[in-house]
């Protein structure tokens, strides 16, 4: 039994809001307004976190693993509050140590907060969505990257690449 649904709650429906509008941006990445709504959402649940979060964060015992997951993907996407992102960063490698967190959230989290400090990627799970290319990140070698990947038990590079490479196709409404 979860100790706090209406956290849980609070959390799938921003996060529902959150992939709709990315969804709709992906459909039409050049339509201002799909663009302005994700930015918006993004702001909207930025300021949630910082207020939820005053009160640490979430456990499994409070929302449960997926609960954890939803926080996750709030925070991944609150790309314009990097240093909220950088902040919460020590608990979620925490929570993966804890079997809480799988380790594809903490690599995707790892290489989004390198991208955005123009860094080298660890784990090559950061790709441009509106293109559709998925390509190895500049200045690292596939071995590189994959024994990285390894060290977390993740599928190889080339792999993963495949996997999005359909997964942006089947959300862009492709084949």
């Amino acid at each position: 039994m979860l100790s706090d649904p209406q956290l849980l709650a609070e959390l799938q429906r921003r996060v529902d809001s959150d992939q709709a509008a990315r969804r709709a941006l992906l459909h039409l990445p050049r339509d201002a307004r799909a663009g302005g709504l994700v930015q918006q959402i993004d702001a909207q649940n930025i300021a949630w976190l910082r207020r939820a979060l005053e009160k640490g964060f979430p456990t499994a015992a409070q929302v449960g693993e997926h609960g954890l997951h939803l926080t996750w993907i709030l925070l991944q996407h609150a790309d314009s509050a990097p240093q909220l992102q950088q902040q919460w960063l020590p608990t979620l490698v925490a929570r993966y140590q804890s079997h809480e967190l799988p380790a594809n959230d903490l690599a995707r989290y790892v290489d989004r907060l390198l991208r955005a400090a123009k860094k080298p990627q660890r784990f090559g799970t950061q790709f441009d969505w509106q293109s559709g290319t998925f390509s190895l990140p500049e200045g690292q070698t596939l071995e590189e990257i994959d024994a990285n990947r390894r060290q977390l038990g993740l599928m190889p590079l080339e792999d993963y690449a495949c996997k999005m490479t359909r997964v942006a196709r089947e959300a862009a409404g492709g084949d």
